[in-house]
Order: structure tokens, then C-alpha cells, then sequence
């Protein structure tokens, strides 16, 4: 944005040794010079005080120096001065998104400038754009419909659709996500994004068919068959979830998403078992630097183990949880899985220390609630035991009564 202001200063029929200065600032800056180009900016400004763009350079200049009282004062000016030039309010909005953060206030520069450009018909998606990954929310959408008028565009009914998403409105959302998909069919994203609107939409079955329509077209995509996996697996169709999300892995072997959600799936993988502790030694042999493969590896011995005592799979497991603690102390899950195996050492005191730490990391997971009671009455610490079974009871129907 410098230079572009630099050319439009200078081009401007204004005293020579106003365009002089503001050569020699230009000059400091791509030397990174920041003293000297600010000296040169300041008298530019003196020159030619009633020249936005001087103020303009100034304002950018202090910024870069961390000077940010300076630069405000000097951005004021530029706006107050270039109320009506396009190009000084692209500055501004620049300023403001970056240099001396103001999201509100960038927007508000980025409008006025799009108000002022009509032969500029993306203003109005740039400006949801930045809206939207600004957190203004109800900007964006504002910002994206006037968009629509002058850009209908796949790319405008995309930036439009994830506003109203960040919005919650999940209906409009998914409708101007499907005109992007059909203004561009073959576009691998536009599919994903609108399988990805449906999936937060809780409509798993629209996802489906969203995810089965690109397959036609995309028939070795990771992305596509992951997040067919998801919606799969939303509907509570297992079979044909694990199915994808090993798809998934034969394609992409090191993405960990659906390692991920096979993890959470053990009690759905009793028969194969023994292919999902090869997948997981496999991932773990690949990326030994990752705590996922030695915690799901562990995990998947874990469920194969009988109910109780500790054969020699179980100190394996335990020896593959310490890796994983190891690499990443705050995962909950690895606590909860070191908890199990110390309790099945009848380590009780050690135990429950592992399972308090997988409260504190994840005080909504009832599973561990219910094996810390166990662990407190084995300690003798009645008291505890009644409060954490209360919890288990309490997290338990909240479970069941979330949507399925």
C-alpha cells in the first residue's frame, strides 16, 4: 500500500519538493530506514500540509517504528483530509488491519472506500472478506449482499455463505453455498465447503449426499472421503464410517484426522481390533515425534485386554501411554488410559492422581468421573466416590440428551 500511495503523492500536481520528499521517504523505506523516511514524510507534511497522502506515508512510516500515538495522529489527519479519495481510505483500512490494529475501524475505511468505488466491483468482497476473518460478523453479511448486486460471482456467494454460517444461520448458509458449488462444479473446495455446511447444520444426510455427488468427480480426494467419514459417523452408520475413514488413510496414510476418529470408536472395532492396532503402529512408526500413534496404539490394546489383571499387552500399553505423556502432557485422554492401567496395578493413590489430572484437563468426560469413583472407594475415601458418581450421573444424561 506504500508504493501505491507513493505513486498516487506523486502524481498529484503538487510543489516539486513536496514530491521530492516524498521520493526520498519512499527510498528510506525500501532500505528500511525508518528514522530518515520519517523525517522526509514530516517535512512532505509541511510542504503541502493539506496533502492526504503526505499524513498518509507518516502514519504508516510510525507505525513500522512502533510509534502508534504518532501514527493515530497522523492517520487522523489522512482521514480527515481524504475523507472522499478512495485511495487514501484503502490506506486507512490497510493501516488499521495491520499496522495499528482497529478491526471496526478498518471496516468502516474499507465501506467508505467501496461506497466510493463503484468501478471496483470486488470492494464489496473484499471488504466481507475481511469482515468475516475479522470476526465482524454481521458486517460481513452486510458487506457480502451488497456484494451480490455488483459480483454474483461463486466467489461472492462463498464469502457470503460462510458469514452466515459464523452466524449461525445455517439455511442461508447452505444456500449460498450450493449457487457457489453450481456457478463452479468442479471446484474440489466448493463441494467440501458445502458438505462442511450441512455437517454444521447437523443435516449428516444432506452432507452425504453433498460428499457422494463429488466422489463422482473427486475419487481420490482425502478431504472428500474424511469428511464423508464424518457424516457417516454423525448418522451413527458405523460400518460404512470405519470404511471411510481407512479409505482415508490408504490415500493420506499420515493425515491424523481419521486415526482421530477411529480412536473414538474402539467400542465399535471389537472384530478388527488387530488391523486398527496395525494402522495405529504404523502411523506411530511414521511419526514418532507424534503423541496420537503411541496414545491410540495403547488405547486399542487397552480395549482388547480382559476385564481385569495385568497381562504382559497391558505394560505395553502402559509403556506406549508414558511415550505419549511424554510428548504431550495436557491430553486428557492419555491421563484417563494411565489412570486405567495404574488401576489395574491396583497403584490406587497413583491412579487416582492420573485421573484427577484428566478431570482438570476435561471435567465434562463422565467415563473418568465414573472410574475415579471407583479408584476413591478403593482408597477409602467414601465422600469423594458419592461426589464423583454424582457427576458420572449428572454428565451421563447430559450425554443422552444431546442431539443424535
Amino acid at each position: 500500500m506504500l508504493v501505491a500511495t507513493v505513486l498516487l503523492v506523486i502524481a498529484a500536481a503538487l510543489p516539486p519538493q513536496f514530491q521530492a520528499k516524498v521520493q526520498e521517504g519512499a527510498a528510506a523505506l525500501d532500505k528500511n530506514d525508518l528514522a530518515r523516511a520519517r523525517a522526509a514524510f514530516e517535512q512532505a507534511t509541511r510542504i503541502a500540509p493539506n496533502e492526504a497522502g503526505g499524513w498518509l506515508m507518516l502514519a504508516q512510516t510510525c507505525a513500522r517504528q512502533k510509534a502508534n500515538a504518532d501514527a493515530l495522529a497522523a492517520a487522523r489527519k489522512a482521514e480527515t483530509l481524504g475523507a472522499k479519495n478512495p485511495q487514501i481510505l484503502q490506506g486507512l483500512a490497510n493501516f488499521y488491519a495491520t499496522l495499528v490494529p482497529d478491526l471496526p475501524k478498518a471496516a468502516a475505511m474499507g465501506q467508505r472506500y467501496a461506497e466510493l468505488s463503484p468501478r471496483d466491483v470486488t470492494a464489496w468482497r473484499r471488504l466481507a472478506e475481511f469482515c468475516l476473518n475479522a470476526g465482524l460478523v454481521d458486517q460481513a453479511v452486510a458487506a457480502g449482499t451488497r456484494a451480490l448486486a455488483v459480483d454474483n460471482s461463486a466467489a461472492t456467494h462463498t464469502v457470503l455463505g460462510s458469514a452466515y454460517l459464523a452466524r449461525k444461520d445455517f439455511s442461508r448458509g447452505v444456500a449460498e453455498l450450493a449457487l457457489a458449488l453450481k456457478a463452479n462444479p468442479y471446484d474440489e473446495g466448493a463441494h467440501f465447503r458445502l458438505s462442511q455446511a450441512h455437517l454444521m447444520a447437523q443435516d449428516f444426510a444432506g452432507a452425504v449426499e453433498v460428499l457422494l455427488n463429488a466422489r463422482r468427480t473427486f475419487d481420490k480426494s482425502p478431504q472428500i472421503e474424511l469428511a464423508l467419514g464424518v457424516a457417516y459417523y454423525g448418522q451413527r452408520k458405523f460400518p460404512e464410517a470405519i470404511a471411510q475413514f481407512l479409505r482415508t488413510m490408504d490415500l493420506a496414510p499420515d493425515v491424523p484426522q481419521p486415526y482421530l476418529f477411529l480412536g473414538r470408536m474402539m467400542d465399535h472395532l471389537t472384530d478388527r481390533l488387530p488391523e486398527m492396532i496395525d494402522r495405529f503402529t504404523r502411523f506411530q512408526t511414521r511419526n514418532p515425534k507424534s503423541p496420537i500413534g503411541y496414545l491410540l496404539h495403547a488405547k486399542a490394546i487397552v480395549q482388547s485386554l480382559p476385564a481385569n489383571g495385568y497381562p504382559p499387552e497391558a505394560a505395553a500399553a502402559f509403556e506406549l501411554t508414558q511415550k505419549a505423556l511424554a510428548l504431550e502432557d495436557k491430553d486428557a485422554e492419555a491421563h484417563y488410559l494411565m489412570g486405567v492401567l495404574l488401576d489395574r496395578q491396583q497403584r490406587y493413590g497413583d491412579a487416582a492422581a492420573q485421573l484427577e489430572r484428566s478431570v482438570q484437563l476435561n471435567p465434562k468426560d463422565s467415563a473418568v468421573h465414573f472410574r475415579l469413583a471407583r479408584v476413591y472407594d478403593r482408597l477409602g475415601r467414601k465422600d469423594d466416590a458419592v461426589r464423583e458418581r454424582e457427576l458420572h450421573e449428572k454428565l451421563s444424561e447430559e450425554e443422552r440428551a444431546k442431539p443424535r
